[in-house]
């Protein structure tokens, strides 16, 4: 009311007191108006407050899931290591398969070249 007072009186003398009355009342109009929607610092500390809150639940389950993954990546990474130690024994298992049937398959060779030259006149 004071603002208000101080107001009309340093208005009255430079546009009049009908020009000053409108001007206040209409002040007097948009300062009810938005007053609802205008912001305090207390809205907004409560504001920040709750987006602090929400940030850090955020912050949370980042952390979970980034563990989750990382757990599942290292899982992966031991089942991924048997499977390639699975795959190696094989591999051996099929080359000493292949050399002992290639051993048999060049020794029947010199056989059959040797049986060919003595019955050969």
């Amino acid at each position: 009311m004071a603002k208000t007072l101080e107001l009309y009186n340093a208005l009255k003398d430079k546009i009049g007191e009908e020009g000053t009355r409108v001007v206040i009342e209409a002040f007097d109009e948009v300062v009810d108006k938005g007053h609802g929607s205008l912001a305090t610092k207390e809205d907004i500390l409560k504001v920040e407050s709750k987006l602090d809150s929400k940030i850090e639940k955020l912050d949370n389950k980042i952390d979970k899931v980034e563990l989750s993954l990382r757990g599942e990546i290292e899982k992966s990474r031991a089942e991924s290591k048997v499977e390639i130690e699975k795959v190696r024994s094989e591999m051996e298992k099929s080359k000493s398969e292949l050399l002992r049937w290639m051993f048999i398959f060049w020794a029947s060779q010199i056989g059959i070249i040797i049986a060919l030259i003595k019955l050969l006149p």
